[in-house]
């Protein structure tokens, strides 16, 4: 694999790059209570959500070639710890291509949301992952991440 960089995302081709990465993250998705139609709408509705008026403030960092090919991206925004009540980091977002898994560019944008977290004065950085994930459960646990908690549902 050649070479790579981490910037800021920075226009509408960053967009349409991100957007074109939620049919991967709607694809680790099993949802048993949910359509697949269901699953869809709210990974495009999430992905939305970082530039929506209501966005809370945050960054989008994009993995680069040297080349110009965008291979992933992560999405770190504000939050709150839900135990502590304390203002967190949060990773809402972070898709790689397929072509590029288990080479590092995951890494080095989770890397890059740290830290953007660090930088902002946050003492924890939260995300959530689906349980039928297991590549990426697997993944941030790697990195240093402790399940806290687990939500259970049941469609009635």
């Amino acid at each position: 694999m050649s070479e790579f960089t981490i910037r800021p995302e920075r226009d509408d081709a960053d967009r349409v790059f991100i957007r074109g990465l939620n049919a991967r993250l709607s694809d680790v998705i099993d949802a048993p209570t949910h359509s697949e139609d269901e699953v869809v709408a709210f990974q495009d509705r999430f992905t939305s959500s970082a530039w929506g008026d209501d966005a809370k403030p945050g960054a989008t960092f994009i993995a680069v070639r040297t080349e110009g090919q965008r291979l992933g991206y992560v999405h770190v925004r504000r939050g709150v710890d839900d135990i502590s009540d304390d203002v967190c980091g949060y990773v809402a977002l972070l898709a790689v291509v397929a072509e590029v898994e288990g080479e590092g560019v995951g890494q080095a944008l989770l890397d890059a949301a740290e830290a953007w977290a660090k930088s902002m004065g946050f003492r924890r950085l939260a995300l959530d992952v689906f349980a039928s994930n297991q590549r990426g459960c697997r993944f941030y646990e790697k990195a240093g991440y402790r399940p806290e908690t687990i939500r259970l549902i049941k469609e009635l």
